[in-house]
């Protein structure tokens, strides 16, 4: 029996959290193997390199499956032309990166790069292959298929990377990860998808595309540099082991609050673009704003508290200079499912020209911190990162409020109680650290009866948050 749409917008949700979540667990698990065979130094060099695969990937891609997706009338013709242009434009762009290569190399002072750089660009020329038969399997709502794919991809490479490092192979071990994770992944796609091109390539259908791909070309090239380029700052003014040290403070944050940001948003924006009475929609978001606290919040907080015992335990202690990153970080990275689920709140509007202009706000703000806080060591520009955050919260909120009626004030209402019951919650079990001495038992224990304090105190108040959270994931309609 054929399923129906509300069926399989439940199955993709459910395939789309499987992704997500699953590649963050395995990714967690390599990083903590891997951090034991590798130094801070090396994957400071990656990070150093990965505004320049993303750029890539980016241009690339061009926006084009996002054109692909949205257009109702798909032919043949338009599939081909794409994955033409993809492929053409990837050989370009590696060319170039390999003739670059020499200038990172020099910038950096490390000779190393030259070779490595060379290497590592070649995943974004393998995940050029796969851009259309990944649309294929979006525009079927496959993401069960997608899942699969990408999980196996990551953990083979990731596998692959261990071996590597523990027979020696150093900084390699990290960019074979990468590079056999993108073959893996598009030579999978080609596998299960059973799509080839079969048309002649047509620039007028490229062309049409553009003037919608183009836009989201120009905005997600500027996100991602802004995004990536903290490594390469603190690598060149400071140290490697600096961006070592800032990569995976950056990772450990992002693992939970990626995770919330990508789910919650996969069920706002249906459950927003139900309704066209603007006070229904306000009610809705608010509510879903209270969820979004009710988990980010908690997390947000117990992460400050335990980042120590977290760290030590992930990282071991040459990555000890992670845990005032990871605080840092944390702070900011709280509030970053909020702004995560605005760009569903505006979707739902018809207003995707004004997140475009907060995106630009907020890259604004990012360059002019990282110009004055670079001066001050890598605390002040990492505290820099998080007040753009808070600071782009704010201003976001403030803009997006206009338009459905939602002041800051009765923002700060909707979050400010789960903050406040969080750190009750929370800030008393960091003085388990004095009598209990096993890093993992502290966690544990940590977490637990934070956990459980934070939940009692909701019940007590009389909150009702935990029946909107499962509303939510349900997908339930409102009262």
């Amino acid at each position: 029996m054929a399923k129906t749409l509300k069926d399989q917008t439940v199955s993709a949700l459910f395939w789309n959290f499987m992704d997500k979540g699953g590649q963050q667990i395995f990714q967690f698990v390599f990083i903590f193997v891997l951090a034991r065979l590798l130094s801070p130094d090396e994957f400071g060099l990656i990070a150093v390199l990965t505004i320049f695969t993303t750029v890539a990937n980016i241009l690339q891609e061009s926006g084009f499956s996002s054109a692909l997706i949205r257009k109702s009338d798909v032919d043949e013709t338009d599939y081909a032309s794409i994955f033409y242009f993809n492929v053409s434009i990837s050989v370009i762009i590696y060319i170039l990166f390999f003739l670059f290569a020499p200038v990172i190399a020099n910038f950096y002072h490390k000779p190393e790069l030259l070779t490595l750089s060379r290497f590592l660009f070649l995943a974004f020329f393998f995940n050029a292959l796969g851009v259309v038969q990944n649309v294929h399997l979006i525009r079927e709502m496959n993401f069960r298929v997608n899942t699969q794919v990408s999980l196996i991809a990551v953990v083979v490479s990731g596998v692959i990377a261990i071996v590597m490092a523990y027979r020696g192979y150093g900084v390699w071990s990290l960019a074979a990860q990468q590079v056999i994770q993108a073959f893996l992944r598009s030579l999978l796609l080609w596998l299960f998808v059973r799509w080839y091109p079969k048309a002649r390539f047509s620039f007028v259908r490229i062309r049409s595309m553009f003037s919608y791909s183009g836009k989201l070309l120009l905005n997600s090239l500027f996100n991602q540099i802004i995004a990536n380029i903290y490594p390469l700052v603190i690598g060149k003014r400071f140290s490697f082991s600096d961006a070592g040290f800032y990569s995976q403070a950056r990772k450990l944050n992002e693992i939970p609050q990626s995770v919330i940001a990508s789910t919650l948003q996969g069920v706002a924006f249906p459950l927003l673009n139900k309704f066209d009475d603007l006070k229904r929609k306000k009610r809705i978001f608010r509510k879903i704003v209270r969820v979004v606290s009710f988990v980010c919040f908690p997390i947000a907080i117990f992460t400050i508290i335990a980042a120590e015992p977290i760290v030590l335990i992930v990282l071991q202690e040459k990555f000890r200079g992670v845990i005032p990153l990871l605080r840092i970080l944390v702070v900011g990275g709280s509030v970053f499912p909020l702004l995560y689920i605005l760009s569903s709140l505006l979707q739902s509007l018809g207003k995707s020209g004004l997140l475009l202009t907060i995106e630009f706000i907020r890259n604004v703000l990012s360059v002019l911190v990282i110009l004055i806080t670079v001066n001050y060591g890598v605390n002040a520009v990492v505290m820099g990162a998080s007040f753009v955050l808070i600071l782009s919260f704010v201003i976001c909120y403030y803009i997006t409020g206009k338009c459905i009626d939602y002041t800051l004030t009765e923002v700060f209402k909707d979050i400010y109680p789960y903050i406040v019951i969080a750190l009750i919650s929370y800030v008393p079990v960091h003085f388990l650290s004095y009598i209990i001495n096993s890093m993992l038992l502290l966690v544990i224990f940590q977490s637990l009866i934070g956990t459980v304090i934070y939940l009692a105190l909701l019940k007590v108040f009389g909150s009702k948050v935990m029946d909107d959270f499962l509303r939510i994931i349900r997908r339930k309609p409102f009262h």
